[in-house]
């Protein structure tokens, strides 16, 4: 089976997980200052390969931007070949290629790189302070322009030209940066990872999922205006929100004396990285693994389950329990379980999920305790849920979970409640909270709840418009 085949026409999961931004805040917790590392921890490496290997399980293969996996902090101490044996399984190109799909302008992946570079692009993935990113950026602007062009050396080389006339990078650093993405581009030339074309962001499906604040969430005016540059379309690039020019607007907020402007900005900032993402995945046809910090969000999509039932239990820490394995055993893993993945897959069938996790039990011990798998609490349950919403009813998956092990997986034949944009409809997947030992969370008690949720949304099929006699 090949990566094109699996899921069908849904068959890869972009996660908001991997913005380089918060990918630069995970390593930097294992770094000093909150810069990140060059090399992997034995503990980061554990969480991030754990968290590979579920994006796996939930959708056959991960989606990456290419901003995700070129300043990505994570794919600077995971390199391609380890990750070959890390992450491969034959469910996926035969084992012999990653199951990793990144996007870029032409499928060019070279090109993208020195592109983004040479317009001044603000560097998450490196070991510096942002101090240094920012001035990073700002010289790779000026010297962009004069030595940017890709000759017959190639993209990479005229990379390090450009690092090199930016004159902010010492010697040893620069080399090692331009090592890494050179290892990246030839393992994408290789084959060792698929590389599309870029495909146009879809800002209407994800503006129709999820609108942008109202003047009224927000608490103060610097706040306000922000958004109304936002909606107002004062900060579209080609006729697209950008991004960049949204987090200058509200880098004065971050660092403002008064609350509500620090409240705003943070508001604002997750407001507008779930429309980006969602955006990106409507656009690109996959699903969407959407990081929900906000309490808001939880609270708002709990108040709309009507009536729940669990259907799927994982064993306590699996994503732990996923990371900790050797590469043989989660070859091993992927083969036994190759069946029960292959009918989550392309049918989304509870039970085949609910095989793997017993499967993922029965091979691994509770990583907190050490002792076995029996008995533990589970920590993550898959549940199905009915949601009314202007008087229509659907059939929803959700799950949810303490700390990191808390995700959501979802299907098609499990609809929800679909919100039509100009390319399609995204399906939004409700969580339903669950603590440790089972213990489902309510209305009244949500507000205790402090961990991560993850909601993940599918794309459906475009919808068909038949036209009246009248032309209506």
């Amino acid at each position: 089976m090949g990566q094109a085949e699996i899921g069908g026409s849904v068959d890869a999961v972009l996660s908001s997980g991997w913005d380089s931004v918060r990918q630069r805040a995970l390593l930097g917790a294992y770094g000093t200052d909150g810069v990140p590392q060059e090399r992997a921890t034995a503990e980061s490496r554990v969480e991030l390969l754990g968290r590979l290997r579920w994006e796996v399980i939930q959708g056959g293969v991960v989606f990456l931007t290419y901003t995700q996996l070129l300043d990505g902090a994570a794919f600077a101490v995971l390199r391609p070949a380890e990750l070959l044996d890390e992450l491969a399984i034959r469910a996926v190109g035969g084992g012999a290629m990653l199951p990793v799909r990144v996007n870029a302008r032409d499928a060019d992946l070279g090109a993208q790189l020195l592109a983004m570079l040479s317009r001044g692009f603000l560097l998450s993935s490196l070991p510096l302070s942002g101090e240094r990113c920012h001035r990073l950026q700002h010289r790779l602007a000026e010297a962009g322009g004069g030595v940017a062009a890709s000759g017959a050396d190639g993209p990479v080389d005229a990379v390090d030209r450009l690092l090199r006339a930016s004159g902010e990078l010492d010697p040893a650093l620069r080399l090692r940066l331009v090592a890494r993405w050179r290892d990246w581009l030839e393992a994408a030339g290789r084959g060792l990872l698929e590389v599309r074309d870029l495909a146009p962001a879809d800002y209407p499906t994800a503006y129709a999922v999820q609108p942008p604040p109202a003047p009224g969430e927000l608490r103060s005016d610097a706040g306000r205006g922000v958004l109304e540059a936002w909606t107002g379309r004062a900060l579209d690039v080609g006729g697209m929100p950008n991004r960049s020019l949204l987090y200058d607007r509200l880098e004065p907020l971050t660092r403002a004396a008064g609350r509500a402007e620090r409240d705003d900005a943070e508001l604002l900032r997750e407001s507008f990285d779930e429309t980006y993402y969602r955006a990106i995945a409507a656009g690109e046809r996959c699903m969407l693994a959407l990081a929900a910090p906000r309490r808001g969000v939880r609270r708002r999509e709990a108040e709309a389950l009507t009536g729940e039932a669990p259907l799927v239990t994982f064993p306590t820490g699996f994503e732990r329990r996923l990371g900790l394995m050797p590469g043989e055993d989660w070859q091993r893993f992927a083969d036994d379980a190759a069946d029960a993945l292959g009918r989550w897959w392309e049918a989304r069938d509870p039970a085949a999920l609910q095989e793997i996790g017993e499967l993922l039990g029965g091979r691994t011990k509770d990583p907190g305790s050490g002792g076995p798998a029996a008995g533990g609490a589970p920590m993550t349950r898959i549940q199905r849920a009915v949601r009314t919403v202007g008087g229509r009813t659907g059939e929803l998956t959700a799950a949810g979970g303490l700390g990191a092990a808390a995700n959501l997986v979802a299907g098609e034949g499990l609809l929800g409640d679909a919100v039509s944009g100009m390319a399609g409809t995204m399906v939004p997947v409700v969580v339903a909270v669950v603590l440790a030992g089972g213990r489902a969370v309510g209305r009244r008690s949500l507000d205790a709840y402090r961990g991560r949720c993850d909601v993940v949304e599918l794309p459906t099929a475009v919808p068909t418009v038949q036209s009246d006699p009248d032309g209506q």
